[in-house]
């Protein structure tokens, strides 16, 4: 009897050689499942390489790509910031010249008053008109001043309501009459509409029409005229306030609703004015979702225009 015969026909021994084959066979599986892991891990981890180099490790263009346009952000926003300075200080130095002038008038006023025993009463009383004009001035230019930086901080509440532009502008009319009778100026009102109601803020817009009123009168001429009129467009209802005064010269125009902003900064400290009331206008106006226009040609007069809508 052979050795093979006496392998495969005693138990023990076949069943030692089929657990021998079973786990030649099963290391023989395993080691090609193996490989097909590790190859399938090896191309997986490949291509993770492959896109993290593309995106962690770009391109030398790219890289300068990336600088220069944080270059350029940090560049615009240091502009800002000196914008923001330059606008800061600029605004301080006016407020600190426009409320030095009457402050100093006052003083002088009030000085003149107390050094010089020998005035008579009628010189005295006077000196204390020039000096109550310059308390006047003083605090019309706090108010509108509280008023602008409550404005360009977006607290500006407008509480609107329907009512009658007509009879608004006849009540400005009259508040402006004795400034008007100065100089002779003829207070007007036309309307081309037939309700003449509108919606908005009735407080906001009595002073926008004041303003444009008053500025209309000071810049005015002798025997001139004041026009306020209204105009139905159907959907909206258009005032224009316009005159026949000095006018304003075209390279003047685009800024004059900037605050403190003087065409002739020393005609105008003479006549009075904080220089803040055409920029409060545009603020109002602009609270309402509208806009307000200037026309004006020198030596003919200026026209300031805004629309309202109509009561819903």
């Amino acid at each position: 009897m052979g050795i093979a015969h006496l392998i495969l026909t005693h138990p023990i021994s076949v069943a030692v050689v089929s657990f021998s084959l079973g786990i030649g066979i099963s290391s023989t599986v395993w080691r090609a499942r193996k490989r097909k892991v590790l190859k399938n891990l090896e191309r997986l981890i490949t291509n993770e390489e492959a896109e993290y180099e593309t995106t962690v490790n770009p391109k030398a263009q790219d890289i300068e790509d990336g600088f220069r346009t944080l270059f350029i952000a940090r560049k615009q926003e240091l502009q800002r910031l000196q914008q923001l300075e330059t606008y800061r200080r600029d605004y301080l130095g006016n407020v600190a010249h426009e409320l030095k002038t009457p402050l100093f008038s006052i003083q002088g006023y009030i000085e003149t008053v107390m050094d010089d025993p020998d005035l008579s009463p009628e010189e005295v009383n006077t000196f204390l008109k020039k000096a109550n004009k310059n308390v006047d001035r003083l605090g019309q230019l706090v108010n509108d001043l509280d008023a602008i930086t409550k404005y360009e901080s977006g607290v500006l509440n407008i509480e609107s309501q329907s009512f009658n532009i007509m009879e608004l502008i006849r009540e400005v009319i009259e508040e402006l009459e004795i400034q008007a009778s100065q100089k002779e100026i003829r207070l007007l009102v036309q309307s081309k509409s037939e309700t003449n109601m509108v919606f908005g803020d009735r407080k906001r817009i009595r002073q926008v029409l004041v303003n444009l009123g008053y500025n209309s009168i000071k810049y005015g001429i002798l025997k001139g005229t004041t026009n306020y009129k209204i105009f139905d467009t159907g959907i909206k209802i258009i005032i224009e306030v316009a005159d026949n005064g000095i006018g304003i010269p075209s390279e003047h125009v685009g800024r004059i609703f900037e605050r403190f902003y003087r065409v002739d900064a020393h005609r105008n400290r003479e006549t009075g004015g904080s220089g803040l009331g055409l920029s409060i206008c545009k603020h109002i106006i602009e609270a309402h979702g509208e806009q307000i226009k200037v026309m004006s040609t020198v030596g003919a007069g200026s026209s300031f225009t805004f629309a309202l809508p109509k009561p819903a």
